[in-house]
């Protein structure tokens, strides 16, 4: 057999498996990682950065219009709820004729635009008031759909209920206006539209100026999405927004929100249209030092791999064949490890060397990788986000606009039991506890409602169990805040019942009310004048201070009537803080409500952002691939190569007698093999 022969046998004895095994693959696969992790850092950082200020107002347009929808909402809530505690009083006064229950109902519905009675099949019995658009609610199905919203001959928007009348054969229509809150200008000047668009994409009401020319088209289109159930916000093209008064150009913004009562449609959507002055976002190409720096950490790397690991790896193996098959000529080449200079010399006799070991060069790999992860951290990663001042003032918005919606629904849990005190008058209290579950179970702010006697104590009651110690209650009516030892905040609303002592008290939920201060990726608080916590959107307990000073002093600022809202380092991170007080009735002005606003900077839309979620991504990857690599090129290699080196130094110090058994299908599975080979024959020739 030729000599080529006996090394093509050999190497078909000594096959290798493929991926994962192999000297050069932990290397590609790494090179691969990384050059793909450079592509992607720098079209992240020449391209356009995600975010802007424009983004910024945009989502913030979006989440006013939601909550003017929720606010829409909560005004048909309040038009069902209204009349079906007015049937559940009517119900218990015994048989009227139509002409007496119009007048009961024109009189205990005092939002009512007309009032009509009529039979199911929708016959007019009696109407008091407007003339009620009756055939729009499906007399037949008030169960599922007891209310519609509709445009009225005026250009206005009503909503419209129905209610079944004791015997079954007789239902009360009323018909009311559908309120939609004031928009607020914001600090600009710049002015908003509050549309109401049908399913068909009619525009009902327009509620604040005109929509300009350059934001007809985004208005159709958020229309037609809207439709559909969605909400969203859409942006213009740069300019074609209302300028500002200093005649600085604008983008125009169409945010949208469908009208829902629960997760039933009304048929129609909210849309907010505003504008905000045109800003290019800044930041890109930032990263690209970063890229040239891995570029050259990735070509080092590697080298040094190459010399110090695999390219050894491979030249032995190439040797120990040559060797082992009886290549004429063959010989060890010369090594620069100490690992595969020990194994060469076990083949052929070499003077010892003090040479480094394999593990250094993967090690240095490793700390280059790593070394690079923490240089773009320290620098990139810490790079300081300019907060545009838009950013601040739409934060400062929110916090009024959340202070507004707190300060609505608190008056509006005040009018309702003034509205039931009237609506119950000359009713005995004995007979009152239908009416309170009925309240209680149609207005979900309240945690429970009772009446109470000059002394404080329970007469009727329903809900949950009322948490209000059993004591004299404050004078006339209003709302009130006891700071007693429960696990939540105690909040209650107070209303006299005409011609008697007694009173009715409403325990507020907090949870609704901390649903109240929700916002789009930051934290809300109410909290009182003593700066103490009484709801939020995080996790609290029953009037906890406000730890942070930054909180504290905006609160302050903002009870003074001097909002300052600002950038500020709270609990470890960059936020915007601002808050806003609850002013505005005499009802609860003593309360000495605030609401205060903390968006860290993180979260909101921003260049900077972009650019420093970048780094962070590209130091876990790189810092991961490197890990990575370590343990693979440590495991695949370099434990079996000096496992092999101690086999091979007791080879060279005279011991023929172990067997060396290759563990691996891979390079170092076939120098193994060749060294067994050589064992054999020096066995052979001893013997």
């Amino acid at each position: 057999m030729s000599e080529s022969v006996d090394r093509a046998s050999l190497e078909q004895r000594c096959a290798e498996a493929g991926f994962p095994s192999g000297a050069r693959v932990p290397l590609i696969v790494m090179s691969v990682v990384l050059v793909l992790l450079m592509g992607f850092c720098a079209m992240r950082s020449s391209g356009k950065p995600d975010g802007s200020p424009v983004e910024v107002v945009a989502r913030s347009h979006q989440w006013f219009a939601t909550n003017l929808a929720h606010s829409v909402g909560a005004s048909v809530n309040e038009a069902v709820a209204d009349l079906a505690t007015a049937v559940k009083l009517y119900s218990g006064k015994g048989d009227r004729t139509d002409e007496q229950t119009i007048a009961f109902f024109a009189k205990n519905c005092p939002h009512a635009r007309g009032v009509a009675v009529v039979d199911t099949t929708g016959g007019l019995r009696a109407s008091a008031g407007e003339p009620v658009p009756i055939e729009s609610v499906p007399l037949d199905d008030l169960s599922s759909v007891p209310v519609r919203v509709m445009a009225d001959r005026y250009g206005g928007v009503q909503a419209v209920t129905a209610d079944a009348l004791p015997g079954g054969d007789r239902v009360v229509v009323v018909s009311s206006d559908l309120t939609i809150p004031p928009v607020s200008v914001d600090s600009l000047r710049l002015p908003e539209t509050v549309l109401l668009v049908t399913d068909t994409g009619e525009v009902v009401k327009p509620h604040g100026t005109e929509t300009g020319a350059g934001e007809q088209e985004l208005v159709q289109r958020a229309a037609s999405v809207a439709a559909k159930g969605e909400s969203g916000h859409l942006v213009g093209t740069a300019g074609t927004g209302p300028p500002t008064p200093d005649a600085q150009a604008t983008v125009p913004i169409v945010a949208y929100a469908p009208l829902t009562r629960g997760r039933i449609s009304l048929g129609m959507s909210l849309l907010l249209v505003g504008a905000t002055p045109q800003a290019e976002a800044s930041g890109a190409g930032g990263g690209l030092p970063a890229v040239v720096a891995l570029l050259g950490v990735v070509a080092i790397a590697a080298l040094v791999l190459l010399l110090g690991l695999v390219g050894p790896v491979r030249r032995l193996r190439e040797d120990a064949l040559a060797v082992a098959s009886g290549q004429p000529g063959a010989r060890m080449r010369r090594q620069w490890i100490s690992e595969t200079h020990r194994i060469a010399a076990a083949f052929q006799p070499a003077e010892p060397r003090r040479l480094p070991s394999a593990v250094v060069a993967v090690v240095l790999a490793t700390v280059m990788l790593l070394a690079w992860s923490a240089a773009v951290l320290g620098t990139i990663g810490r790079h300081e986000v300019q907060v545009p001042g838009q950013a601040v003032q739409v934060t400062q918005r929110l916090a009024a606009t959340t202070a507004t919606a707190l300060r609505r629904s608190l008056q509006q849990s005040l009018t309702d039991l003034r509205s039931f005190a009237s609506l119950v008058d000359g009713t005995d209290v004995a007979d009152l506890r239908p009416a309170l579950q009925e309240l209680t179970s149609r207005r979900e702010r309240y945690r429970s409602v009772a009446v109470v006697d000059p002394d404080g104590r329970t007469v009727a009651q329903a809900g949950r169990k009322p948490l209000r110690a059993e004591e004299p209650l404050p004078p006339g009516s209003g709302l009130h805040q006891q700071s007693v030892a429960h696990k939540v905040p105690l909040i209650y609303a107070t209303a006299p019942l005409p011609g008697s002592n007694y009173v009715v008290v409403g325990e507020l939920d907090v949870v609704k009310l901390s649903a109240l201060v929700r916002l789009p990726g930051g934290v809300g608080r109410l909290v009182d004048g003593d700066l103490r916590t009484v709801a939020a959107t995080v996790g609290y307990q029953a009037w906890e201070p406000l730890a942070a000073e930054p909180l504290r002093a905006s609160v302050s600022e903002a009870l003074k009537g001097i909002p300052d809202p600002a950038v500020w380092e709270v609990d470890g991170r960059t936020s915007v803080v601002a808050s806003a007080a609850l002013y505005g009735s005499k009802d609860f002005n003593d309360l000495q409500w605030a609401v205060v606003v903390e968006q860290p900077v993180s979260q909101l839309p921003l260049p900077g952002n972009h650019i420093r979620r970048t780094a962070w991504l590209a130091a876990l990857v790189s810092s991961v691939v490197g890990l990575v690599a370590f343990g693979w090129f440590l495991l695949v290699l370099l434990l079996p190569l000096r496992r092999l080196a101690r086999s091979a130094d007791r080879l060279a110090a005279g011991d023929v007698s172990t067997v060396i058994f290759p563990q691996r299908p891979d390079e170092i599975g076939t120098v193994a093999r060749c060294l067994e080979l050589h064992r054999q024959s020096v066995d052979e020739r001893r013997t």
